[in-house]
């Protein structure tokens, strides 16, 4: 799985995709959670980081975990994919932190 941003109308989303294999689809990658625009979305991970018990269950159901929350914190905040791939946003994340 891996985060991936997209811009529509001056605005940056969040979507969290997997990579799978399906006929007839010429995009092999489906969306498994939206969290919305990425200054929501990284509050709301804060959030579900303070307190697990609030994270959705649709992700949870995923397999995903405390660790991989953590993962995409970490991502948002420092602009790179744990594999070193940037992944910056114009977005000024100093706006959330203290906003």
């Amino acid at each position: 799985m891996y985060l991936e941003r997209v811009k529509a109308k001056g605005k940056t989303y969040l979507y969290l995709r997997k990579y799978a294999v399906r006929d007839n689809y010429c995009n092999n990658s489906m969306t498994v959670y939206r969290f919305g625009r990425i200054d929501n979305a990284l509050r709301q991970m804060y959030k579900w980081q303070k307190d697990f018990s609030e994270f959705p269950e649709e992700l949870k159901k995923e397999g995903c975990k405390k660790k991989d929350l953590s993962s995409w914190i970490n991502t948002l905040e420092s602009g790179l994919h744990p594999t070193g791939r940037s992944f910056t946003t114009q977005y000024n994340i100093y706006n959330v932190l203290n906003g």
